[in-house]
Parts: C-alpha cells; structure tokens; sequence
C-alpha cells in the first residue's frame, strides 16, 4: 500500500467534464442534499444517501491486490484519516484490516507458540489462565473490536468476580486478588495483544494501559531473627545440621528454594562473600531439570559473614560440579521431599504451626525485611532478590521501607550550611 484515494460518492464526472464549481458549493451549503441545486447529470446513483466520502487503499496479500474502504460524513474526516494512513504507512505502523478480524482465541494460539524462552511451569499458568479466564470472554471476538472499555469492563467483572470462566467441578465464578488479575490482563491477555501489534496485526494494544487493582502485599509472612533461629534449630533436630544451614541461608540470603538446592561450588566465592546465581529447578507435573533463574539471567548476591565457616566446611573437598546442598543419598535436594520431611516437623517443633501462610518462600520475604531494616536501598535488594524490575520489588516490599522525608531535609540543610561556611573561610 502506497497511497490513500478519497471518492466523491455523490458526485461524478460527466464524459470526463468534473461537477462545476456552483453545484458543489450548493451541495456544501445545504443542510438536505436533496434540496441543493445540483443538476442531475452531476449526481451518482447514490446522492443523497449514506456518507459522502470514501477512503480508499489497496494491499497485497500473497498475490492477490486487494481493495479496502472506510466511509466518512465529512471531508475533513476523510482527508485526516487519508493522513493518518499514509502516515501509518511510511513510518511501518499500518496494520492490515483483515488482520483485525482474526479471533482472540487464533492469535493466543500464535503468542504461546512464541513463547520458547519460558519454563515448563511459566507456560503451564499461561494456558491455565486463557483456558479459565480469557478465552471464556474473548475466544471469538476479532482483536480489532476490542476497546479500552471493553478491557476495563472485563477487569470489574474480574474484581467482582461477574466474569465467565471454564472452572472445573461446577465451581461459580469468585471475585480474583489484585494479583491474579494483574497476571491475567497485563501478563496473559496483555501480552497476546502485544503480539498483535508486533506482528502487526494491531497497531496499538488496549489493554497495555488498562489500570488494574493494586497487588496488596501486606499480608505475606514475615518471621524476625529469634524465630528464624528457633526455627532453623528445631530444623536441625528433626532433621540434620544442614537443614538448619538451609533455614538461616534462606533466611540471610533472600535466594529462591530452588536457586538454594541448584547451587553448585564452583558458584560460592568464600573470599568475596559472594554467590553467582546461575540455574534453578525447574519444576513440572512429573519431573525436575535445571534451567536459568526466574529472571532468565544470573546474578550475583552476597551473604553475610557468619555463613562463610559453616559454607567453606560444607563445600570441602568437593569438586566444583557438585551441589552444595546434598540429599541424604548425594545428590541435590528435592524441594517437595524437603517440605514434607523436614519444614513442616520443623515449624511445629518451633512452634510456628498457627503462623498462617508460612512457607520456606516466607524466609525470603523475611530476608527482605531485615535488610530494608537494615537499610538496604531498593535498587541493592531488587539486585540481590533478582526482581526484573525495582518497581516489582517496591511493589512487593515498599510498605516496609520507613519514612525518611524528614533525613532527607536534614541532610539537604547540612549541604546547605557546609557549603555557606566553606565559602565565608
């Protein structure tokens, strides 16, 4: 597609003579084109009736050249809608109108097949989600047709849980977490719309900037340094020594569980004090492999010092290949066979069985606070947690950081007089 024409679709030519000027100023000047001084020889057989203008454009499909048109009442509407096109065109955001018209349900196929970058358990909530919650409402319609109140009407009916579903055992549909949604529309929904545009099926996305519910994070689990110990003993006693090393490295850490059992030598560094975070396992219906992190890069993380002896006597003598943290039998640990054998015997031993929500993910939440309270700044503990983003981390865990406005201005007043006394000297 090169050009866009604008058609006169009530006036036309006369053997190759255009209308005169005074019929189209009649024309123009009449509210009823019926009554405008137009002679007949002038009119199309469509004078009068439907919208005036017609844009009109070609494209090549395959081998085909085919014809699109799109009517308007006005001439100036025509004319800023031929701009736009031409304009759409010469900067490779034009989007073919009959891509418009593919079904939600085509294009989602289209995304997940894309999506070769992501684990096993990350595609698995992928289709559970457009199986459950998307495709339900949005299978059939073209992704053309779709508006941003179309988007933010969906959203209050996830919120108000007033939204069709394909739930299992007869379940009604409930009303969803902040949380849930978000990964509904702006991962799964979002995101197959994203496609659309990059394969230019659309040119924009409508739900990209559709406002969801804030995720509420306060409820998560945090434990202090006299229960994390409590529990990391009790850990010891119904298992073995290692399983408290595994409580308070989660706990003074902040790495994930499986990032912690993927661990091999040859990624501590006992003289930094620091660890490369390489891999993690992976977990699917019936087996475990390594992959990279959650992230999809490595990052490096630093541990504090009372973990560099029980660390170095740990990791003695083993080859650089080797776990650090070793099953019963060799081998790494196995996070479900870990839950079921030692944490919850460990939790109730410490008396921590009535703490709800409480998981071995809830020592990672609970890293994050001591350090916040320790001072960590966003960027340092988004680093170290291996979020995508500090936003994801102040999303999570901003509530925690204390009000510092009041520091802020006392140092921005200690600036102040340092520099005015250094320039009275």
């Amino acid at each position: 597609m090169a050009n866009v024409w604008i058609d006169d679709l009530w006036l036309k030519s006369d053997h190759g003579t255009p209308p005169p000027a005074s019929a189209k100023r009649s024309l123009a000047a009449s509210r009823n084109p019926l009554a405008a001084q137009v002679p007949d020889r002038w009119k199309t057989t469509r004078f009068g009736s439907g919208k005036r203008w017609r844009c009109r454009w070609y494209t090549i499909e395959g081998t085909t050249r085919k014809q699109h048109s799109k009517s308007f009442a006005k001439l100036t509407d025509a004319e800023a809608f031929q701009a736009s096109m031409e304009d759409d065109v010469r900067r490779g955001r034009y989007a073919n109108p009959n891509d418009a018209r593919r079904k939600f349900k085509d294009v989602a196929d289209m995304w997940l097949r894309s999506k070769n970058n992501v684990s096993e358990g990350v595609r698995a909530r992928y289709e559970c989600e457009l199986r459950v919650y998307v495709n339900p409402k949005w299978a059939d319609v073209p992704i053309g047709s779709i508006t941003h109140d179309d988007v933010a009407r969906w959203i209050g009916e996830l919120s108000t849980g007033e939204y069709p579903a394909e739930l299992r055992w007869r379940h009604e549909p409930k009303p969803l977490s902040p949380r849930s949604i978000k990964s509904i529309v702006k991962v799964v929904f979002a995101g197959v719309l994203d496609y659309a545009v990059k394969v230019r099926y659309l040119v924009e996305n409508p739900a990209r900037e559709a406002q969801v519910p804030k995720p509420e994070y306060k409820d998560l689990v945090f434990l202090n340094i006299h229960e994390i110990e409590t529990l990391a003993d009790a850990a010891e006693q119904v298992g073995r020594p290692l399983d408290g090393l595994i409580i308070r490295f989660q706990s003074y850490v902040g790495m994930r569980i499986n990032e912690t059992f993927a661990l091999q030598v040859g990624d501590v560094d006992l003289a930094k004090r620091q660890i490369r975070v390489r891999r993690t396992w992976k977990n699917s219906a019936k087996t475990q492999r390594l992959g990279p992190p959650k992230s999809g890069r490595p990052r490096t993380v630093a541990f504090p010092k009372f973990l560099v002896k029980p660390l170095r006597a740990l990791i003695k003598g083993k080859p650089e290949t080797a776990y650090v943290f070793q099953a019963v039998k060799g081998g790494h640990i196995n996070d479900h066979n870990w839950r079921r054998r030692v944490w919850h015997s460990a939790v109730a031993r410490a008396g921590l069985q009535d703490v709800e929500g409480l998981t071995p993910h809830s020592l990672r939440h609970s890293y994050a606070a001591i350090a916040i309270k320790a001072g960590a700044d966003v960027k340092i503990l988004q680093r170290q947690m291996g979020h995508s983003s500090a936003s994801l981390t102040l999303d999570i865990y901003g509530f925690l950081f204390p009000e510092r406005l009041g520091q802020v201005a006392d140092a921005v007043d200690a600036e102040r007089t340092a520099a005015i006394v250094s320039k009275r000297v």
